[in-house]
């Protein structure tokens, strides 16, 4: 039909928009009624796959029935072969250790709306569909070592018991059950989100596999992108269900008179000084070793100026942006900063 040209594109809009009407009559109430029972289930239950792509479908159709761009997406879906959809979700949610993160990044992130953000998704379903395998590791190289890490910088322990609000013996439940869950995932996963570091609705943690020629660097940086994400987990210990966990917000706090409302941010710029673009290797070794007994304010003014640029290093624009150093680790953010749009 969009070949004919004597079917204008504002007919063709009206439509596929009736089409999608029609499909959304037929189905509304089923789906309606399975997302709901997976946004109200309990996080401590395993997810029903039936469920899980009602949510997702009913936000697809959703997404294509409110688009301004309808036609256009439309093609790219049709240009990208993806008539076999659902069977390409069903893959991506019974993918094991990756079933949270590819959840609650595709309820995050998808949005039918616009040609732009449709690509990358396009490109995550190829990606899926060609059923590559995935590098992933568990925490346990780390596990002791991020611990020592802990009680050298008692700082970073308060604060995060006080984003949870309970005694020591339960938050040192919370964090040994937070360190046991974590998984390490090969770059190119991440790479559709541009980001370091995830933590899921369910409240398991996902961070990249740093791959410099540094060990020292790898580790900094997974730790760094850790504590972020702990912010997030522990803003989640108290919620019950996928709805609650969606829902939990961080209360506004302005720093130098800009306001944050992401746990993640205002932890890095109260403790590091800024939302760090990279880490250099003297900051690594100084973040990694560092025993020394300095305030907030104190630590976050010397790991900012011990990280900061000289000669000929190249500060970014954006955060993620290649930076072609030898001597840095560089940061992408955090997949929760990227969705609410503060990267």
């Amino acid at each position: 039909m969009s070949l004919d040209r004597l079917i204008s594109i504002s007919d063709l809009k009206k439509i596929y928009t009736k089409k999608i009407k029609s499909i959304l009559g037929i189905v509304n109430s089923d789906l309606r009624l399975l997302s709901s029972n997976f946004w109200n289930r309990s996080l401590e239950y395993p997810v029903v796959t039936e469920e899980v792509l009602a949510a997702l479908i009913l936000k697809f159709l959703l997404g294509l029935e409110s688009s301004v761009k309808l036609g256009e997406i439309l093609c790219e879906i049709k240009l990208s072969k993806l008539e076999n959809f659902s069977k390409i979700l069903k893959r991506i949610i019974a993918s094991n250790e990756l079933k949270p993160f590819n959840i609650s990044g595709f309820l995050l992130f998808t949005d039918f709306k616009y040609p732009d953000t449709l690509s990358s998704e396009i490109n995550f379903w190829n990606f899926w569909s060609e059923r590559k395998p995935v590098e992933i590791k568990n925490f346990d190289e780390y596990f002791n070592d991020f611990m020592e890490f802990l009680s050298n910088n008692s700082l970073f322990i308060e604060y995060l018991k006080g984003l949870c609000n309970v005694d020591e013996n339960t938050f040192n439940l919370l964090l040994e059950f937070a360190l046991e869950k974590i998984v390490l995932v090969e770059k190119q996963i991440f790479k559709w989100y541009g980001a370091d570091g995830f933590t899921t609705y369910d409240r398991k943690i996902y961070i990249k596999l740093f791959e410099t020629d540094c060990p020292v660097m790898n580790k900094a940086a997974i730790f760094y992108v850790l504590l972020h994400e702990l912010c997030h987990y522990f803003r989640r210990t108290s919620c019950l269900t996928w709805e609650d966990s969606r829902n939990c917000s961080t209360p506004e706090t302005s720093i130098d008179g800009i306001p944050l409302s992401e746990a993640g941010n205002i932890f890095e710029i109260q403790f590091f000084g800024d939302r760090h673009r990279f880490l250099n290797k003297s900051v690594c070794e100084f973040f990694l070793s560092s025993t020394e007994t300095l305030s907030r304010e104190e630590y976050s003014t010397k790991f900012a100026f011990i990280n900061r640029t000289r000669g000929r290093f190249f500060v970014s624009l954006m955060r993620g942006a290649c930076l072609g150093e030898k001597n840095i680790v560089e940061l992408s953010g955090c997949a929760f900063s990227k969705h609410r749009g503060y990267d």
